[in-house]
């Protein structure tokens, strides 16, 4: 039977289904390293490029443990007031985040049970919303509901109160918790659609870690709360940021290489095929039932088809389903990944201002003006001149992105390490090719020291690059 669009399964795992989600899931050390169930500390803070499996790893999290829990993302936005314009210390910051989030946590979770957590949540939300109308103006009294207004929350002599109201929250969430038998979660995705302008205002982003780092400390095992970030916004913080060593510690990247991608198709050939793998499987067992690779080793055809995926799982799924319309019915080879390259390579260019536009919008022509015809390989000195040449001493191109914040201040190093943030460039080691997938930090400094940096093979075709 020919295969569909979807054959592999979703890219976006916020629409695909609970179930499809804990069968397909590759388990990777992250996970043991989360503070959830049981742990009283971990990793807090999970950041992320753009289609590399934040959503999937926070879906995986929720089905664990069977948490009170309370999700803030884009489909989910209750708390969206705009925050560009706040620009108070990250200290007022934390604690209005942190009644923010503690607040709608005992609110949602206190109204969806009848149980007695539940119950004291509901008592939790009422006390503190008694609390926080003695800031004046903080609570709007017009609309339905309790609504918070986070400006009138983050001004200096609103500052005893609100302490106060954090500080008997958590002690009243803990308390509701803590003899349910059941820990309580407040995950956030999306924080850009969460907290709108927050991408104009990165070290806002500090005060949400700081909030979030907060109720962990406080909630021990009772209470967890994860945040997940994409990488440009978090790096965006971190080159303006203040209180960073506070809570650097919570903080861990989101990372794929070659094992995991081959991984992660074959789990969803298993799970298309109905054979159910107890944790184990053979990947080459597997591959075989959808793929054919001839006389090469299954690893060399499969390091051809893992060479194309710059954010890690949503390129493989991606590529694989695009391969396999174009195989129909037969085991799909070389030739049909071949034949899907230049549409595939055009949707990676043209999808890099949905990916990253947020943090550095234009990023896509900017590419195109800076590599089209451009070498594959270079050193990273030649890639910063090639910037310089091709960008900043061209007037028109210059014109076109003096105005966006990320090019108006940067050098041209500065501007070759976001380009390997955005994963159009890598460099050789002696293991490979390196890329942000798999690195996701790198100094200026040593990528400029590079003698061999390459232009990601996803998006050569697309540039005319040979």
């Amino acid at each position: 039977m020919a295969r569909s669009e979807i054959y592999f399964g979703h890219p976006d795992a916020s629409i695909s289904v609970d179930e499809e989600l804990a069968a397909q899931h590759v388990f990777r050390d992250i996970e043991n390293r989360l503070k959830w169930d049981k742990r009283d500390s971990g990793i807090q803070v999970v950041v992320g490029i753009k289609g590399s499996g934040k959503t999937d790893l926070r879906r995986y999290m929720e089905s664990r443990g069977n948490p009170y829990k309370f999700n803030l993302d884009g489909e989910h936005a209750y708390l969206a007031q705009d925050v560009s314009d706040i620009e108070e210390t990250s200290g007022r910051i934390k604690n209005a985040i942190a009644a923010l989030l503690l607040q709608e946590f005992a609110h949602r979770v206190g109204d969806s049970s009848k149980s007695n957590a539940a119950k004291a949540l509901a008592k939790a939300f009422e006390a503190s919303t008694s609390v926080l109308k003695r800031i004046p103006n903080a609570v709007d009294l017009q609309v339905p509901g309790v609504t918070v207004r986070l400006g009138e929350l983050v001004r200096p002599d609103a500052t005893p109160i609100l302490q106060g109201a954090v500080d008997q929250l958590i002690t009243d969430v803990v308390k509701a918790l803590s003899g349910s038998g059941r820990h309580g979660a407040i995950l956030i995705d999306d924080v850009e659609d969460v907290f709108p302008g927050i991408d104009h205002n990165p070290l806002f982003l500090e005060g949400v870690v700081r909030a979030i780092a907060e109720i962990n400390n406080r909630g021990r095992n009772n209470l967890h709360a994860l945040l997940f970030v994409k990488h440009g916004l978090w790096r965006a913080w971190f080159e303006t940021q203040k209180e960073y060593d506070k809570v650097s510690h919570v903080i861990d990247f989101l990372t794929w290489d070659h094992e995991s991608l081959v991984n992660l198709i074959a789990k969803r050939i298993a799970r298309r095929h109905e054979i159910d793998d107890h944790g184990h499987f053979d990947a080459e067992e597997l591959w075989a039932k959808e793929f054919t690779w001839g006389d090469e080793r299954l690893d060399d055809f499969a390091h051809y088809c893992t060479q194309y995926c710059s954010s890690g799982p949503r390129d493989m799924i991606k590529l694989c389903n695009l391969a396999g319309v174009e195989a129909g019915s037969d085991l799909i080879g070389r030739s049909h990944i071949e034949a899907i390259l230049g549409g595939y390579s055009d949707e990676k260019v043209n999808g890099l201002n949905s990916d990253f536009g947020d943090t550095y919008p234009g990023v896509n022509g900017f590419v195109t003006h800076v590599f089209h015809g451009a070498p594959a390989r270079m050193t990273g000195n030649d890639l910063a001149q090639l910037i310089n040449e091709r960008a900043l001493l061209v007037p028109d191109v210059h014109r076109q992105y003096r105005d966006k914040r990320w090019y108006a201040y940067a050098t041209k190093e500065g501007l070759a390490k976001t380009m390997y943030q955005v994963g159009v460039v890598g460099f050789e080691s002696p293991s490979g090719v390196t890329y942000a997938i798999e690195k996701p930090n790198i100094s200026t400094a040593d990528l400029l020291s590079k003698n061999v940096v390459c232009v990601h093979p996803a998006f050569r075709p697309n540039l005319s690059i040979i």
